[in-house]
């Protein structure tokens, strides 16, 4: 647990941050039902003020002492209105997270540190009503946070009614900037400010090797027989971490990370057909129709809402290469992404390329963890998860949990 007064100094020892609010009106003018505060952002995100008769959501780039201040509860003027902060709990939770994980619908590169402050005491209950003003029409004030924070649809959605404040700083010492990987070496490419004495460990269920990070900050480390399942590669500095990816299965995610390259086309493919069908890994003859096509859906969302999969198009169910119509290859292709963004909510971290595999063209589906939930049918959200290599519904307490709820409600 962090004080509060700790993560205001923090804040406000920043020149500037970036800040979102969701406010509602009261009689002493605006309150923050919700507040962001981002520290150390590359580029500042775009200005926006969505405003109702009762409600209203706000992002600004502000100085770190004027964002210290909201958090203090110190009225200020933003966007031309005057916004204050309830009273927080004293301290709060917090969690580091590996880079290229999902900072709300944008992938940042740093490794970060976020803290959550929830209220002193619970906000009042709002009536529900359509809010029509300057910014896009909604049903209600759940939807439009949805969509102002999330870029998303679901309208019972990732919204944490348990926090008030959510306080992110990136980690600029250093991280895992590229990741190439070969059948007999993996070669890793290291930024940051702060590299003096970092090492790049890797390690499998079978042993570890270490390597400083030089000059160059470029390391190369050997794969005697290729990427081992559950391959750790951790970028360290004495005996902390300052960034790590993480291999459940070879070619897992593929190139939905960014950072992830794989040198030879088809190379992870085979790796992942040789392993079966596993809590990662889903294979499918052909373009799904029909029945298939909603357990590959329900697949692909529950990939994004664990930890990540791949669905591999033109395998059969026992591991044979059967491979696709090469010759219609772009319109399957094209089919695979659409179905995905019409029937998934948000838009999931998905990657759809084709790779060789013995003389046959095979589609790889690759999905990265979103580290939120993922609805199938948004008309309807349904969220599954992963339990070996069967997709199944989310338990109603899961479902809970990751939308801030807490357990023991349950």
């Amino acid at each position: 647990m962090t004080p509060v007064d700790e993560l205001t100094g923090m804040i406000e020892q920043s020149a500037d941050v970036d800040v979102r609010l969701a406010l509602y009106r009261s009689e002493d003018g605006w309150q923050i039902s919700y507040g962001e505060v981002l520290i150390g952002a590359d580029s500042t995100g775009p200005e926006r003020t969505w405003l109702y008769s009762d409600d209203a959501f706000v992002e600004r780039h502000l100085s770190g002492s004027l964002a210290a201040d909201l958090v203090r509860k110190k009225p200020q003027q933003i966007a031309g209105l005057t916004v204050s902060a309830p009273a927080a709990q004293p301290s709060g939770n917090f969690q580091r997270l590996a880079g290229q994980v999902r900072w709300n619908n944008t992938v940042l590169p740093w490794p970060r540190t976020e803290w959550q402050l929830s209220p002193a005491k619970q906000a009042p209950t709002r009536r529900r009503k359509v809010l029509v003003g300057n910014g896009p029409s909604f049903l209600h004030a759940e939807a439009a946070f949805n969509a102002f924070f999330y870029a998303a649809a679901v309208e019972n959605g990732p919204r944490p009614p348990h926090m008030l404040w959510r306080i992110v700083r990136l980690d600029h010492r250093g991280r895992i900037h590229r990741v190439t990987i070969a059948p007999d070496a993996l070669t890793v490419v290291i930024k940051g400010a702060e590299l003096a004495g970092a090492q790049v460990e890797l390690t499998t269920p079978d042993g570890s090797q270490l390597r400083p990070v030089g000059a160059t900050g470029r390391v190369r480390l050997r794969l005697p027989r290729g990427l081992a399942p559950a391959t750790l590669l951790m970028l360290r500095s004495d005996d902390d971490w300052l960034d790590f990816r993480y291999f459940p299965v070879p070619g897992t995610g593929g190139d939905g990370d960014r950072t992830v390259i794989w040198d030879l086309p088809g190379a992870d493919a085979s790796v992942l057909i040789a392993g079966g069908e596993t809590e990662y890994v889903e294979f499918k003859q052909e373009v799904p129709t029909g029945e298939s096509r909603k357990k590959t859906l329900k697949t692909v969302a529950a990939f994004a809402s664990g930890e990540g999969g791949t669905v591999l198009v033109g395998v059969t169910d026992d591991g044979q290469i059967a491979g696709v119509d090469a010759t219609k290859l772009d319109e399957q292709m094209r089919t695979l992404r659409s179905m995905i963004r019409d029937n998934i909510d948000p838009d999931p971290p998905v990657t759809v390329r084709p790779v060789p595999v013995d003389g046959k063209t095979v589609v790889l589906v690759e999905v990265s963890a979103g580290g939120r939930w993922y609805a199938y049918n948004p008309k309807r959200p349904e969220f599954y998860l992963r339990r070996g290599a069967s997709t199944v519904p989310a338990q109603l307490q899961e479902i809970a949990v990751r939308f801030g709820q807490p357990s023991a409600f349950w």
